[in-house]
Parts: C-alpha cells; structure tokens; sequence
C-alpha cells in the first residue's frame, strides 16, 4: 500500500508538471495576444524553450493630435464639437500607419456616427499626420437589391436579420436601419449580408458628406435659418438649406447688389471686402471723374448727408450685408449666404433708423443706372409715392429684381399696405417672416405681416444674428431680416443665368418653395424660401449653360454633386475597358427632379441609350458597350432636367 501511495505521488507531480508546461507553451505561441496585466512581456524569457520564441508585445498606438474646432475639414471640426462614446485604435497595414475608429455623437448628425482616420507618421520629426478620414452613420446602410428582387421580400428578409428597410432611394437601391449604433454595427451587418447575395447586390455604409459643409465660423451654431437642428428648441430643417445650396453655388462673383438702408460698417472684420468698388472713380482726387454729380462715390454714397461716406451707424445695414454674404470660412463671427458678390451701399436711414422717401428714390435711381441686378429694401412704413412707383417701374423694365421686407405689425397687407412691399410691380419679391419652429413669427415683438395677395413667401426672419456697429454682432428679429436671405438667392441665380431678368429669377424662387399647411393662406406661395430648390429650378431651366467655363454644363455638376461656380472642382468622369466593355461613367447624387443617361453612337450624330448596359451602383452612373473588332462605338454621359 505504501509503494502504491508513492506510485500515486509521482503520477501527480508529473501530471502537474505537464499542466505548467503545457499552460506555459499555450501562452507563448505565436500569434496570441495579451491584454494588458495579463502576461506582458518585461523582457525576459519565461520558462519557453527554444522552439517557442516569445510573442513581443504589440505596439502601443500613439498619441494623435487634439481634435480642433476651427479645423478646416468638416469631420474634424464635428468631432472637436461632439462627444465621442467609443474608440478604438489599431496598426495599419505598414510600420507607421494606424486606423483609428470613433464612435461620436455630433451636432451636425441627431444619430451617433462613425468616424475611421487613416494616420501615419512623418518621419523627418515623428509627428502624425491624418490622411484619411470619413464619417458614416453608425446605424445605417445603403444596399441596391438584384433585378427582380421584390421590395416586400427584400424587407421581410431584413426584417429576419433585426434590419429595416428605411426608404427607397431609387433605382432598386435602398437606406436600411440598423437596430444599433455602436462602433462595430455596420462592419457586423455588412458581414451577416454577405451571406445573403441571393437579394443584395451591394451593401455600404451610409456616408456623411460636406462638400463646402459647415463653415468654421465660430457663431455658426447660432445661425439656425441657414442650418436648423433644433436648437434652442427650433424644427429640425426649418432653414433655407445652406450646407446644401454651398454643396451647388458659394460665390456669384461680378454680381452688384444694391443695399438700401443705414449704411455698412466698412471696418467690421465680417464684412471686409463685400463693398462694390467704383470703376469709374479715382479714389480720393476730389473729382467727379464719372460726372454724375458725386464726388469719389467709391462705395457708393450717403444720401441722408449727401456725401461719399456711407458709414452705418445705426446698425441695421450691417446686419442686413452680414446675412447676404459676410466672410465664411474666416474661423470667426458668422456666414454670409453668398460670397463674391459686391453690395453697392446707398445709405438712405439715418442713425434712428428712419428715413426720407425723396432719399429712397434718389438711391434707387443710382443704383439702377450703375448697372445691379438685385436690390435689398429692407423697409417698412413708407407713404404711397407715386414717383417711387414709377421708379419702381423703370426698375422693372431693367429686369432688377428688388426684394423687400413684407411688414413687423402682424397685419393683413392685402387690407393694410406696407410700402415699399405693397407696391404690385412684378420685379418685387414681398418676405415675410418665419421663425425657427417653421410657423409665422407672431411674437409680441415685430409680429410678420401677412397677405394672400401681397406677399410672396416667407424666409427666416427671427433672431438672426448678424454683424452691427464695431466689431460686434446682434440677434435682429423682423422682415428686414427676412428679406436677405431671398437677395443672396436672387443673386446666385443671375450668375448661373446672366440672361435673365426679374421675372424668370422671380419665378424660379417662388416655384421652389416649400409648401406648408402653417403658411396656407398667408402668402400667395404657401411657403418658405429654399435655396436649393431654388438654384436646382434656375439650373434645370437652361441645361447646356455653363457658369464657371469648366466645360461642365451646370445641370451636369448639380447632379454629380460638384459645384457650379470653381473650375477647381470638376466631376469625376470615369472611362475604362473592363471586360470586353468600354465603360463611361460618373459619380451621382441623388436627384430626384433630374437625373444622368449614358448614350451610345456609331456615327457621333444619333444617340441612343439601346445597347447601353447599366453597371451603376448607388454612387456612381457607369454604362457600357462591349467592343469587339467587328462591333465600335462611342459613348457620352447627358444630364437631363426631368425626372
């Protein structure tokens, strides 16, 4: 029994031994790795024989640079502003390249996002440099379904994997919902839809995009009637679309628009460089060199004190120039509507902000015979004049298009007239004002006036901020404000159609608005003023124009999402010979009132899109023909403005 006992003892030591040894050669195999406090590595060898060499310990991810808030890329900047729930960093492909992966919440999206940065490092000084980044939707994809693959059973299929079909976007291609937001929620969908190619075709993460995007001026937040996300309590989207009308036009350069108020704070870094500068004037020889009876009008000209110093001092006018086009991009202050154009300054209001109707018409006239296309009247309470009226009608035989404000009494004008506003010239566009909950601003203080018949639309008008006297800034509520917002957009529309006047700008705004049961009854329109649909109707109208000289017509860069106004961005266009087919192609926005075809030709003369296979995907049009040396052909790619 004692010999059996000791028999027992060895079998159990070397059975322990075994365990360690073969614990000890688990942990050190190559390929695992350890979490931290868990066997890292110090340096030394640890009981593993030769032929199990130990792991080294991963690379520790370095420290990238502080997010910035007045970076000038977009995703960045979100980022700087957000709260970022989740991350995770990971070594790229080669030594000294990194991905990092957030998970954030932003202001510019109400669902968490994901955001993946390319890093690597500068070897001259070690420091990192970010050469990638994109922003996806954390709980969203875009899948095109195969041909014949029916909507309600692509849904009901989605459906079975926790997913739901969000809305179709045209084309067989739909948003699908997922049920999460996390850092790993896409990657994992794309993986479970990998394995159901029998309906989908092809599946992305749903992208977050900017083009021009959100400018980086620092009260920007605060500008609700260019970008409404609900803040301080408002509706989201109850704006004018600005991102998106930058996404198409940011500038209308050799555009004069005629400001008819208290003057304009040359000084105010917001509004450096707006002034229109007079080319037949030599500034400060004391001449009259145009012979116009003005001497060194270089900006314009004071008519309350009759001379060539139209200096604001009240404010007003400020206020009105900033939400036409003050200076975007500047890292301060606020964003103007429209860049590149000049504001021709005639100072008709005083420093009590009141002014004179003889001063009214004898600015108008000035700015008529210098050659504007829009004028601002940003003015209310005036008397019938019918020497204005008939100014008014000269203006009108010059195709300008004057925009004013509708009125702050909170009155009918169809039965009580609000002058210059009530005037029925058909160059005059009538504003009224709304507020940031896409109602009527009806508050106790500069109520909108309204009318059926005599006012046109409404545009936002209730605490806009916007620059004033000195370097500073002002929340102005009124019609005055209103008013601007539908000047910015006349303008960008005389620099993609220079031919028209006043009436085809006119219309083209007032086609566009959108409708509302909150406005029925209150304008002729029934709605508010959308920048976007508003330039895209002025686009459709001439699709062969080219505003930029880019040799891209217009429509053709409305629908591949480049803008209109830079010959710096032009579109992408794709040409290739990929098995046995020449391919023709270009990326697409989605355009739901205008859209691309892919043509073919054997003769350069007729076109026609029989023979043309479709190899599209939700981003990009790409048609092709195959090509043989019995079978030649050509190709082009054609906007079209319908739907």
């Amino acid at each position: 029994m004692k010999r059996f006992r000791i028999w027992v003892g060895i079998a159990a030591l070397l059975i322990f031994c075994w365990l360690l040894w073969h614990r000890a050669g688990r942990e050190h195999a190559p390929g695992n790795k350890f979490s931290a406090g868990e066997g890292q590595h110090t340096g030394q060898n640890q009981a593993a024989g030769p032929s199990t060499p130990p792991t080294p310990a991963p690379p520790i991810a370095p420290a990238f640079p502080t997010d910035s808030r007045t970076s000038s890329h977009p995703v960045e900047r979100a980022v700087a502003l957000g709260a970022v729930l989740d991350v995770r960093v990971e070594p790229g492909g080669s030594l000294g390249q990194w991905t990092r992966i957030r998970l954030v919440q932003t202001e510019i999206q109400p669902r968490p996002v994901r955001v993946v940065e390319q890093w690597t490092e500068k070897a001259a000084n070690g420091s990192w440099v970010c050469v990638g980044r994109d922003m996806f939707l954390a709980d969203q994809l875009i899948i095109k379904a195969r041909p014949q693959v029916a909507e309600a059973r692509l849904g009901e299929r989605l459906a079975q994997l926790g997913m739901r079909l969000e809305r179709a976007l045209g084309g067989g291609v739909f948003a699908v919902r997922l049920p999460e937001a996390k850092i790993d929620t896409t990657a994992a969908a794309l993986r479970v839809l990998s394995s159901h190619r029998d309906l989908i075709e092809s599946a992305e993460p749903d992208g977050v995009g900017f083009g021009a995007g959100i400018p980086n001026d620092s009260n920007f937040a605060d500008q609700w009637a260019l970008h409404n996300t609900g803040q301080s309590g408002g509706v989201a989207d109850a704006d004018v679309d600005a991102p998106e009308f930058w996404d198409i036009i940011e500038s209308a350069p050799g555009v004069v628009i005629a400001l008819l108020d208290s003057g304009l704070n040359l000084t105010h870094p917001d509004l450096q460089g707006v002034a229109w500068v007079n080319p037949g004037e030599i500034p400060g020889d004391g001449i009259d060199n145009e012979g116009d009876g003005k001497v060194d009008d270089v900006n314009g000209w004071d008519f309350v004190n009759n001379d060539n110093n139209p200096t604001d001092d009240h404010g007003h006018g400020s206020n009105i120039t900033g939400i036409i086009t003050a200076n975007r991009n500047n890292a301060q202050g606020i964003a103007g509507m429209l860049s590149g154009v000049s504001i021709l300054v005639c100072k008709i209001l005083d420093s009590s902000n009141s002014g004179l109707t003889s001063n009214l018409i004898a600015a108008t006239t000035y700015a008529r015979l210098r050659g504007v296309s829009v004028m601002n009247l940003s003015l209310g309470n005036y008397p019938f004049s019918s020497t204005l009226s008939t100014e008014f009608t000269a203006c009108d035989s010059a195709g300008i298009v004057l925009s004013t404000s509708a009125g702050n009494q909170g009155v009918n004008n169809d039965t009580t007239p609000n002058y210059p506003s009530s005037y029925t010239h058909a160059n005059i566009i009538a504003v009224a004002n709304h507020d940031r909950s896409d109602v009527r601003w009806a508050g106790s203080f500069n109520p909108s006036n309204y009318g059926l018949v005599s006012v046109d639309l409404f545009a936002p008008g209730s605490e806009i901020l916007s620059p004033i006297l000195g370097t500073s800034y002002s929340f102005y509520t009124g019609t005055s404000q209103a008013a601007p917002f539908v000047t910015a957009v006349a303008a960008a529309i005389k620099y993609v159609r220079p031919s028209w006047r006043a009436p085809q700008i006119k219309s083209s705004i007032l086609a566009s608005v959108i409708q509302l049961p909150t406005y029925n009854g209150l304008c002729s329109t029934g709605g508010r003023l959308n920048a976007v649909t508003a330039i895209a109707n002025a686009i459709r109208q001439s699709p062969s124009l080219d505003a930029d000289g880019d040799g891209f017509p217009d429509l053709f860069e409305y629908l591949a999402g480049t803008r209109v106004d830079s010959k710096g961005g032009r579109p992408a266009v794709v040409s290739e010979v990929v098995g046995g087919f020449l391919r023709l192609g270009v990326p697409r926005l989605a355009r739901p009132e205008a859209h691309f075809v892919v043509e073919t030709s054997t003769d350069l003369l007729s076109w026609s899109t029989t023979g043309v296979s479709d190899f599209s995907s939700a981003s990009q049009l790409l048609g092709g023909i195959f090509i043989s040396n019995a079978s030649r052909g050509f190709l082009r790619i054609k906007p079209l403005s319908t739907p």
